[in-house]
């Protein structure tokens, strides 16, 4: 019996430690978390030339954007490479590490993996990974004695989760750990990050700066790991904000007609162009004409606005002996309420080729009484109100319009310059709310494409570049479309460009050092690893056969 016992036992403990070394191997989501080589595929040439950049499989890189001076920001004198098993600092595991090495400069580079296996919204990951510094100055009488690592240089390294999945590691979404100082005195070091996903990939990212230059320049990585659990959580900057309630104006009532039908208004306290408008059912355009105004957004309480001409004289209408319509200079028998007359109100705010016509005079038997404004029967609610230049936004539009193109960045920095001229062949849908609204094929006509009569709200732009082309700005982008407005989107696209997958969201100005990985065939140990389970299963199983047939015989004796 105690031999069976022993056989369950051990069976029972394979099968354990079998089953914790699947499932640490599939907690971490990483492709090439360690940064061989061989089976994971090879270190793959993204640049050549004196400073070469050579990236695992599994891996991308984003570049410094910005030179400042000669030493600082240098992207076109960093170099990486993987880092030798005989190398110093030793790889914390397996036979290579990843080496960024920018000596005699400072360079910020971001070294990212976007994964969207087992990622869902709402869930939380943790990322950790591994770095050393070794950055120092040589002795100047003796190069050769070499040189510990310095906190002089300010080289500082952290790592980041982007919960949307882009690759720009300025955006401000991720969440990064704090930065240590990881020089060689002290070994490898840890940093660890929580977040949680907002899509349906996350990014991680592997980032090193240095505040000064120095001889030796140069960060390790090793042991990447990105898996689900974590205590979750957001940028600080992410963070929702509180909704603010837009600008009000006060309701404008409107003010009586003068007796010969035209309508002068007082400007009030809190009185627009637009809220006048709204009340006496004319345009902003109008009042403007009416009153030489170039701009609705400079009008001053107490000031006088015509809002209406008068009516054209009635002719023949009056009884028998009874002037209807006096000569031009004969004075009103009674002025308007304001006790200024028509003319004195509008002054020279009336147009040259605008001429008044006289009041109406007043039967002399009857007194003019003054006139009340009409109370309206029912008070709309106030409006916001957007400030906008006037020559921008039409505000009596209820749509506008998304003007897209494609075009050839042929230097590839995401911005169309002169010389880049638009591309035929491309793709670009428009949806919202995850419906298609109109899809259009590029041409290489010079113009933006406009989808013109858009309802307001939130729209999503998508390209594809043509054939032999690869999109160097993100493949979609976001816009909310205000009433009036119209927004333009160009998506930048280069020949020979191969862009990673998932593609990058917008990352304005970043030189990005991507490129396709071919897939690698697994090796032969590979495939036994991948059956290990099954294998010392099935060992365990013999060893457990053999248990019982070995404590029958014993029984037996």
């Amino acid at each position: 019996m105690r031999v069976i016992r022993l056989a369950i036992l051990a069976f029972l403990c394979l099968i354990w430690i079998t089953g914790a070394v699947g499932a640490q191997d599939a907690s971490n989501l990483l492709t090439n978390p360690g940064f061989e080589e061989g089976s994971f595929g090879p270190y793959t040439q993204r640049r050549g030339g004196e400073k070469p950049i050579y990236l695992p499989n599994g891996w991308n890189a984003v570049l410094p954007a910005a030179q400042r001076g000669d030493y600082y920001e240098r992207a076109d004198r960093v170099t990486i490479n993987p880092h030798p098993e005989t190398g110093f600092p030793k790889p914390l595991k397996g036979t290579r590490a990843l080496s960024v090495d920018c000596g005699f400069v400072t360079c910020t580079v971001s070294v990212y993996q976007t994964v969207s296996t087992g990622i869902t919204p709402g869930a939380n990951v943790r990322a950790e990974a591994w770095a050393q510094v070794k950055a120092c100055n040589l002795p100047k009488d003796d190069p050769g004695l070499g040189c510990g690592s310095a906190v002089e240089s300010g080289a500082k390294t952290r790592i980041g989760i982007d919960p949307n999945g882009g690759s720009d590691p300025n955006d401000a979404d991720i969440v990064w750990s704090g930065f240590i100082s990881p020089h060689e005195q002290g070994g490898w070091q840890k940093m660890t990050v929580d977040a949680t996903a907002t899509g349906n990939a996350v990014t991680l990212f592997l980032y090193s700066t240095q505040q000064n230059f120095s001889d030796i320049n140069i960060t390790y990585w090793d042991e990447a790991a990105l898996a689900g659990g974590g205590s979750g959580g957001a940028a600080p900057s992410a963070a929702t904000a509180v909704p603010t309630a837009p600008p009000q104006v006060a309701f404008v009532v409107p003010q009586a007609p003068q007796d010969d039908g035209s309508i002068v208004h007082t400007v009030q306290a809190g009185d627009t162009v637009d809220s006048i408008a709204f009340a006496y059912g004319v345009t902003r355009t109008q009042i403007l004409e009416l009153n030489n105004l170039a701009s609705a957004r400079f009008i001053q309480p107490g000031q006088k606005l015509i809002v209406k001409t008068a009516e054209p004289p009635a002719t023949g209408n009056g009884a028998a002996g009874t002037e209807r319509n006096p000569p031009a200079d004969t004075p009103p028998e009674t002025a308007p309420d304001s006790g200024e007359t028509f003319e004195e109100v509008v002054g020279t705010l009336v147009p040259a080729d605008v001429q008044a016509a006289p009041p109406e005079q007043q039967p002399p038997a009857q007194a003019a009484q003054p006139t009340e404004p009409p109370a309206p029967t029912q008070l709309p609610q106030p409006a916001p109100v957007t400030e906008v230049a006037s020559s921008a936004i039409d505000p009596a539009a209820t749509t506008g319009s998304v003007c897209v193109m494609l075009f050839d960045d042929q230097n590839q920095n995401r911005i169309q310059e002169s010389g880049e001229a638009a591309l035929a062949g491309g793709t670009i849908n428009l949806s919202q709310a995850g419906q298609p609204v109109e899809s259009i094929q590029t041409d290489g006509a010079p113009d933006p494409h406009c989808f013109a009569d858009l309802s307001m709200g939130d729209y999503v732009a998508v390209a594809s570049a043509p054939s032999g082309y690869g999109l160097t700005t993100a493949n979609q982008f976001r816009v909310q479309l205000s009433p009036g407005a119209t927004i333009n989107v160009a998506f930048g696209a280069a020949q020979g460009v191969q862009p990673a997958a998932p593609p990058p969201a917008d990352a304005g100005g970043l030189t990005q050092e991507t490129a396709s990985q071919p897939a690698a065939t697994p090796s032969l140990a590979d495939q036994l690893m991948s059956v290990s389970g099954l294998i010392v299963i099935g060992l365990a199983a013999l060893v457990l056969i053999g248990g019982l047939g070995l404590a029958l015989v014993m029984r037996r004796r």
